[in-house]
């Protein structure tokens, strides 16, 4: 895969949405990769975080711990699964059986 040079509109989306959106969406958005995005905003100083992705579990996201697989939930949520792990364990239901 070769790498194509970024274009002046996605420099300025790139810092527009940065802290707005998480890394995900935005590589999504410009159709490039995040590791992609990763490496040119730090390049260029932009901070990525998004306060969406920092967002606490709602009851109803916590429900779908007793219905759904981690790997649903992520979907459903939009969270990793690392992040449903860790807190299907700190809440301590189990996972249902494949």
């Amino acid at each position: 895969m070769s790498q194509q040079p970024w274009e002046r509109y996605e420099l300025d989306f790139l810092a527009e949405v940065a802290g707005t959106m998480t890394l995900k969406e935005v590589a999504e958005k410009l159709e490039r990769t995040q590791g992609s995005v990763k490496n040119k905003a730090m390049y260029l100083g932009i901070t990525l975080f998004s306060a969406k992705g920092w967002q606490s579990w709602t009851p109803e996201h916590t429900a779908l711990f007793s219905s759904h697989s981690d790997k649903e939930i992520s979907l459903i949520t939009g969270r990793s699964l690392r992040a449903v792990a860790t807190k299907r364990y700190n809440i301590r239901i189990h996972a249902r059986a494949a």
